[in-house]
């Protein structure tokens, strides 16, 4: 897996990871846009926004034998990161395989088409999020040293989303 040295620790070891996760294993589809991805989360409005500092509320309605409920993201700006962690999966693989995110989904793959607006997006976000990590409400949670090691790492996936 190409993102795997990020994933699994600070990138993608949440439960908000898991949502995620989630959410793309509840699509019927094979094929999935990043901007459907965005509004179905939310994330359109904090972007047209301008900032994931303290989030908002974001989630999806997920599909259960009792109907449908709102799994909510509590972090924003880690999950956005997490997100495009497995956006830049599928664009240097040609996909991303679920069982390669967590190990206990089975194996699905999913290619998520990212036009270049959409991946400029990302990358403003991680930019601005790489150049003041502590300035987020995830600092409360995360020690300093973890932010700063968070921030270059998300430095990295903004300047590969291309």
């Amino acid at each position: 897996m190409y993102i795997s040295k990020w994933w699994g620790d600070l990138i993608g070891g949440s439960d908000d990871s898991l949502i995620l996760i989630d959410y793309l294993e509840q699509s019927d589809l094979t094929d999935v846009t990043l901007n459907h991805i965005l509004k179905d989360f939310g994330f359109d409005i904090l972007l047209s926004e301008g900032d994931l500092k303290k989030g908002g509320n974001i989630g999806f309605d997920r599909r259960s034998a009792n109907g449908m409920f709102r799994v909510e993201i509590d972090i924003a700006c880690s999950a956005l990161i997490d997100l495009s962690a497995i956006v830049l999966e599928s664009l240097k693989s040609g996909y991303v395989d679920l069982h390669d995110l967590d190990e206990a989904r089975q194996s699905r793959k999913l290619y998520i088409d990212a036009s270049d607006e959409t991946r400029n997006q990302l990358r403003d976000e991680l930019n601005k999020f790489s150049r003041h990590p502590l300035s987020y409400d995830l600092a409360k949670l995360v020690p300093a040293d973890d932010m700063r090691k968070l921030a270059e790492q998300a430095k990295m996936i903004a300047d590969e989303l291309l």
